[in-house]
């Protein structure tokens, strides 16, 4: 048995809001589109064809380098054109054609057989999992609650025999009919279908919060001396002291670490290349600020802050009062909630820099969440 696979990868994903095509989008280091072909790596398998959009053939086949039996075409303006020019280029000869959402890259081996199997047996068969969710029925009146026990959700792939979906597709074409699935063409023009079971975890890639991230860790360390003259500012807090810390900008010593280790976890060089002391528009900034410019590094790299976490080393004075607003200043300068900040505070037992009170010193951690 020959069996070919379409993937319509011409959307515009603007749901996902990405900018560019969510296909082409990474997990695992791998983008989207190759995660999903790579899970029809089976024999039976001799070509897949994937529809891109217009002007993008060259990053799909850039992203798709190393996929065997691929053949890339340009989609049409809807997904029922894309699978129609997609159709046109299958093997002539083959028998069945399994069309997937490209952006759904999680289909196992397992429920790809079963589909298989059923396709053979049928002729038509597309995956179904059950509703989880109340369901209403939205109309002019207002809105009245269903029965879900008589729903199912469809996924893909959907498999059909190849010169009946080509002919169904063919009249579809005449008829000008545009539908979301397969198995509506199918079915308009053909027949029914057989329903298999799908997989919960085969989900679409569609909005923003169904892309996977990865989490990256990261430490900072900073020391400042400590002398006469000069405000103490720590976590953006003025505590009483008879010495302050010494430096360009404020000397917010807890604050430098954490941006340090903010900067770590999505690979950028340390707060001295980013805020050289070297330049006059530092000079006794709060570091606070500086922070807010961290905050904007992160996001151009699709990070989000997961938690900060900074040991704070002092002999004098006494902190813990002042951490808490110490915590507050953090959280709202990196937009996550105060819960996600742990300062602590401890002494060197009169041992070293700082146990002489010639300096503070901080070590921070940071945990970020990183959509690729």
């Amino acid at each position: 048995m020959k069996i070919n696979v379409i993937l319509p990868c011409a959307g515009s994903g603007s749901r996902a809001g990405l900018g560019y095509n969510k296909s082409l989008s990474s997990i695992d280091g791998k983008s989207v589109v190759a995660t999903t072909a790579e899970a029809f790596d089976i024999p039976q398998v001799t070509r897949i064809v994937v529809a891109c959009g217009r002007g993008e053939a060259d990053d799909f086949t850039a992203a798709l380098t190393g996929i065997s039996r691929v053949v890339i075409i340009a989609g049409g303006d809807t997904r029922t054109a894309s699978v129609a020019a997609a159709l046109k280029s299958c093997e002539p000869d083959c028998d069945i054609v399994a069309i997937h959402d490209g952006a759904r890259p999680y289909l196992s081996t397992e429920m790809l057989e079963r589909g298989i199997s059923a396709a053979e047996q049928s002729g038509a068969a597309i995956p179904t999992v059950p509703v989880s969710d109340s369901l209403r029925l939205i109309s002019k009146e207002g809105s009245t609650a269903v029965d879900r026990a008589q729903y199912v959700a469809v996924q893909t792939p959907q498999l059909f025999r190849y010169r009946d979906i080509a002919a169904a597709y063919e009249m579809a074409a005449q008829d000008n009919f545009q539908a979301t699935d397969d198995a509506q063409i199918y079915e308009k023009y053909i027949g029914k279908v057989a329903l298999y079971d799908g997989d919960r975890r085969n989900v679409k890639l569609t909005y923003p919060s169904d892309f996977p991230t990865r989490q990256a860790v990261g430490c900072g360390f900073d020391t400042h001396r400590l002398a006469q003259g000069r405000a103490l500012i720590l976590g953006g807090v003025n505590i009483p002291h008879d010495k302050g810390l010494l430096g360009h900008s404020d000397a917010d010593v807890l604050v430098h670490a954490i941006m340090d280790a903010l900067l770590s976890c999505v690979n950028e060089r340390d707060i001295g290349v980013h805020f050289p002391d070297t330049d006059e528009q530092y000079r006794g900034i709060s570091s606070i600020v500086l922070l807010g410019k961290v905050k904007e590094i992160l996001d151009s790299h699709g990070a989000e802050v997961g938690n900060v976490s900074a040991v704070i080393m002092a002999q004098r004075p006494k902190l813990k009062d002042y951490i808490p607003v110490m915590c507050r200043n953090i959280a709202d300068t990196l937009g996550i909630q105060t819960s996600r900040v742990s300062i602590s505070a401890t002494t060197t037992e009169g041992i070293g820099l700082v146990g002489r009170e010639e300096g503070i010193s901080v070590h921070a951690t940071a945990a970020v969440n990183i959509k690729d």
